[in-house]
């Protein structure tokens, strides 16, 4: 079973995003995973920005400048638990057949 899961909600725990001005605790969901590069795209995370030109994509016939967010390193982020709202590291444990994630913190289930 895997500790991350597309959805979860996130919090950025070193790199870049960590370390910017603003020093806030930069949390988004999950929005795709990566297992062979160990990366991760976060929602409104690390955003980059691709120029297409005109013609060349049928979503912007006009071209221009999207933003989309980046990758980021897989161990570089923590699952934020709902119960005690703190990164926390996750837990797998077996309940009859079933494999449930849980908070290290407090002990809450994830899923």
């Amino acid at each position: 079973m895997q500790k991350l899961k597309v959805g979860d909600l996130v919090e950025v725990v070193a790199g870049a995003e960590r370390t910017n001005k603003d020093k806030a605790s930069k949390r988004g969901k999950i929005l795709a995973i990566d297992r062979d590069a160990l990366r991760v795209r976060v929602e409104g995370l690390r955003t980059v920005k691709r120029h297409i030109r005109k013609g060349r994509d049928r979503a912007n016939p006009e071209g221009g400048i999207l933003e989309r967010p980046g990758s980021i390193a897989l161990s570089a982020v923590q699952v934020v638990c709902k119960k005690c709202d703190a990164a926390t590291r996750v837990g797998v444990r077996v309940n009859g057949d079933k494999k449930v994630r849980f908070c290290k913190k407090c002990d809450a289930s994830i899923d």
